[in-house]
Parts: structure tokens; C-alpha cells; sequence
């Protein structure tokens, strides 16, 4: 028998994870024949192939096998977050081999409405997407604030199955209440700035201190007919009273990003409308996304606590869930030193570890590097071929 040279498990995990692997299916449902049928997903335990999850530094999370401490597959959250681009068939071979994001049970199957789950994959790659952009040498401020509105206002899913203690539940912003119950009702200092000038003065913004807007262009907005977001961003703009919170912040990142556009979907079709901004307005968009981030990793691991092991007279931690054990991997991902990076291979789209200093490595594994190579090579064959046809 050959020597074992590496047990991941004992020697490098700084927590691990059991499970099982999944069956899961897809249910086609046909309501009406005028409608399009809804998609579900039917998963059930597979008791007969039990699974560990580790972690441990520069290798992310891994699955294992439980006898030799071998690694059988590395880079789960990667390969997790990359199925947002992948044909359906991946998403259920992932479960397959690594078992569901919640506990499910054995001998039923359990049910989740297709866009719910991958409403739960998206906004997870949108955390680690944003952790990668603000860690990344050269920002894109623009992509930044982009995962920034999508993580704010991502539609909410709860979902539970009969293994599960207790509901899960997508993190809920409580900006979203606030900017929601903002009106148009006017302190007395804007009344005032109002019957004395021609412009709002923004004495708390914290991009631009004492930024004045035309009232005239206020009230063009304010009393537009047209729903908008942005109608409730700018009257909380110029009303919030609070100065230096993350509350002001938020705000202040969302007026100014929007002040051209005046809509979130606007803002998504447009492509480096902030490329030069003040350093004032990178760091508070980098501040608004750190909260950001932190909200999302730290509302996924309430699941998540500590125990003893009275054997081994060591700390670790228990985990409930496949979706717990992804986010810990975050938690534990030191954003100064690597960062998560996709694969330029479109054919791939893997996000893979790198570090953060690191701006050459373009390709999760040298295979993708070279297929890419191999193709630049074809299509430029291609076109010479073509030439020569022409001539």
C-alpha cells in the first residue's frame, strides 16, 4: 500500500463538514396551456454516499475523502459560483457529488422552485464578486456599485425543508424599509433653504460636503409620474439628517452614482460612468461595500457554532449546511492576501483562487489556458484561409 503523504484532513482543515450527496431532478409543471411551465427541483439524501468538507488556507473548500484525507475535489465554492453561466446539468451534478445547500430528507424528496435556488447561487457569487473587485489592484468603481444594487435589491427568498431546524431566509436590508418609507415632506431647514435660495444645500454629504442641488430640478423628479427608485433616493438624499452613518453612505454612494442616469436599470446598461471619480467617492463606495459584504456573510452563518472535542481537546465548529460551509469559506478568506478571480476561458468561467497582487494568471488551470490558445490559433487560421480564398 502506498504511503499517504498529506492528510488534508488532520494536518491543514480549519473546519470540516459531513453530508450526503443529493439525487435531484428537475419537475416540469404545466398549469395552463397558454402558460410557461414553472421549473422545480425534487432533491432527496443519498444516505449510501456520505460526504466531508474541509477548508484550509490557499485551498479553499474541498471535498475529501474520509478514509485517506486524500482531496477529491477542490475549489467547491468556485465551481459553486460559476454555475450561474453553466447549462442546467451542472448545477444537478454539482448537488450530486456534493450534496444539497440545506439539509434534505432520505427517503422523500424535498421541493425548491428553480429560481429560488438560484437566487441563493447568484447572490452568493455577488458577495464574492464584490470581495474580489474591492481586493482587486485596479477597481472597477462602476462594477462595485453595481453588486452593491443588486445585493440591496435582490428579490427576498425564504425556503425550509422538513430537515431544516429552522427557515432560511436571504439577508434583508433594513436601508430598503428606510428608503422605501422616505416622502417628500421637507424639514424645516430645506423649507427654509427653499423660501431663501434656488438650491438644496447637502451640509452632511459625505462625498461632497455642502453639495447643492436646484430645487427646480428636485421638483421636476419628485413630481414625475414615473415610478422610480431614484425618487425615493433623492428624497431621502436630501432629507436624512444623519451625518457619518452607514445610512448616509449608502446614500450618498447611490445619488451620486445615479444623478445621470436617474434609474437603477440605466445605471446597469452603462458601463464605466464612474471612472473618474474623487478619492473621497472610491473610499466611501469601498466602505459602503465592505458593509455590504459583511451583512451577507455574516446573516448566512447563524447556523454555525462552536463546540469542543472533548478527545482531541481541540476547538472546532459545527455546520449544518452545504450553504454555511460556502459562506465560512469566505469568512475565512483573507481579502489582503488572495481574492477570487474567473477564468478567462468562456467556455469554463470558473472562479479560482489567486493572490492578490497577482494580475497575469488569467486561467484557473493550465488546461483552459491552453484551449483558449488552441482556439485564438483556429480562428486565426480561419481568417487567413479566407484571405487566401479571396484573392
Amino acid at each position: 500500500m502506498s504511503e499517504i503523504k498529506e492528510n488534508f484532513f488532520e494536518n491543514n482543515a480549519l473546519f470540516k463538514f459531513d453530508t450526503y450527496s443529493c439525487d435531484m431532478v428537475t419537475d416540469v409543471i404545466h398549469t395552463s396551456p397558454n402558460e410557461e411551465p414553472s421549473y422545480n427541483y425534487k432533491i432527496s439524501a443519498n444516505s449510501l454516499k456520505p460526504i466531508t468538507l474541509a477548508y484550509a488556507p490557499k485551498q479553499g473548500l474541498v471535498r475529501i475523502n474520509k478514509i485517506t484525507g486524500s482531496i477529491e475535489e477542490s475549489n467547491i465554492l468556485g465551481r459553486f459560483i460559476s454555475l450561474c453561466d453553466k447549462p442546467e446539468k451542472e448545477l444537478i451534478k454539482f448537488m450530486n457529488d456534493n450534496g444539497f445547500i440545506f439539509p434534505v430528507e432520505i427517503d422523500n424528496y424535498e421541493t425548491i422552485k428553480k429560481e429560488e435556488l438560484l437566487n441563493i447561487l447568484t447572490r452568493l457569487k455577488l458577495t464574492v464578486e464584490l470581495m474580489s473587485n474591492i481586493s482587486s489592484i485596479k477597481k472597477d468603481y462602476h462594477k462595485i456599485v453595481l453588486s452593491i444594487i443588486n445585493l440591496l435589491f435582490y428579490r427576498p427568498v425564504e425556503f425550509t425543508t422538513d430537515s431544516m431546524q429552522s427557515t432560511y431566509t436571504t439577508h434583508h436590508y433594513d436601508y430598503v424599509d428606510l428608503l422605501k418609507s422616505s416622502g417628500d415632506t421637507l424639514s424645516d431647514k430645506r423649507k427654509q433653504q427653499e423660501f431663501n435660495s434656488d438650491v438644496y444645500t447637502i451640509e452632511n454629504d459625505t462625498i461632497f460636503p455642502n453639495y447643492e442641488i436646484n430645487i427646480a430640478d428636485y421638483n421636476d423628479i419628485i413630481c414625475s409620474a414615473i415610478p422610480s427608485i431614484f425618487k425615493n433616493i433623492m428624497c431621502l438624499y436630501v432629507g436624512l439628517d444623519s451625518k457619518n452613518t452607514i445610512e448616509r453612505k449608502i446614500t450618498d454612494v447611490l445619488y451620486h452614482s445615479l444623478k445621470e442616469c436617474k434609474s437603477l436599470e440605466s445605471f446597469g446598461n452603462t458601463k464605466n460612468s464612474l471612472k473618474n471619480i474623487s478619492d473621497n467617492f472610491q473610499k466611501t463606495i469601498i466602505d459602503v461595500a465592505k458593509y455590504i459584504i459583511g451583512e451577507e456573510i455574516n446573516s448566512n452563518l447563524n447556523r454555525i457554532y462552536p463546540v469542543y472535542n472533548m478527545d482531541k481537546i481541540t476547538p472546532s465548529w459545527k455546520i449544518d449546511d452545504l450553504l454555511s460551509a460556502l459562506y465560512f469559506s469566505i469568512f475565512y478568506l483573507n481579502s489582503e492576501l488572495e481574492l477570487y478571480r474567473q477564468c478567462a476561458n468562456p467556455r469554463c468561467s470558473k472562479w479560482f483562487l489567486v493572490r492578490t497582487t497577482t494580475t497575469k494568471k488569467k486561467y484557473c488551470s493550465q488546461e483552459c489556458c491552453n484551449r483558449v490558445t488552441q482556439d485564438k490559433y483556429r480562428k486565426n487560421k480561419r481568417i487567413e484561409e479566407k484571405k487566401k480564398k479571396s484573392v
